[in-house]
């Protein structure tokens, strides 16, 4: 319910002018809708193809173990620029799980491998 703004009376519906004064009263102003279409579409989020090609490569890695440091160094290289894409895509971007994972197998191959190799040169040099 409102009321006239001149004489107060109470007015229950949506008339357009007072039944007692006959004082024309306020309406909403019509305002056109904008020519262009300002609503931003809301895209579903993606997986970075850094993360995905980080997680690739640290699983081949393990896969081909005999060829060290092969695909390890990328999982590493594409699992952190995976991370800082993911973190820079304004949540437009997922996968950073992917990436870490990807991260933490080429690590622990690279770590496996120098260890690996520390081993083969005390076994020489203990052997000479």
């Amino acid at each position: 319910m409102r009321q006239c703004p001149t004489c107060q009376h109470t007015i229950t519906g949506a008339e357009r002018f007072c039944p007692a004064c006959g004082q024309a009263l306020a309406t909403a102003i019509w305002q056109p809708s904008p020519a262009i279409d300002t609503t931003m579409p809301i895209l579903p989020a993606r997986n970075s193809r850094l993360a995905i090609a980080s997680l690739i490569c640290g699983i081949t890695t393990w896969i081909l173990f005999f060829v060290p440091l092969l695909l390890a160094v990328p999982a590493i290289i594409c699992g952190h620029l995976g991370q800082n894409a993911v973190k820079r895509g304004n949540g437009q971007l997922t996968g950073g799980g992917l990436a870490r994972f990807g991260l933490v197998l080429g690590y622990a191959h690279v770590a496996l491998t120098v260890v690996a190799f520390c081993v083969v040169v005390a076994v020489i040099v203990a052997g000479l």
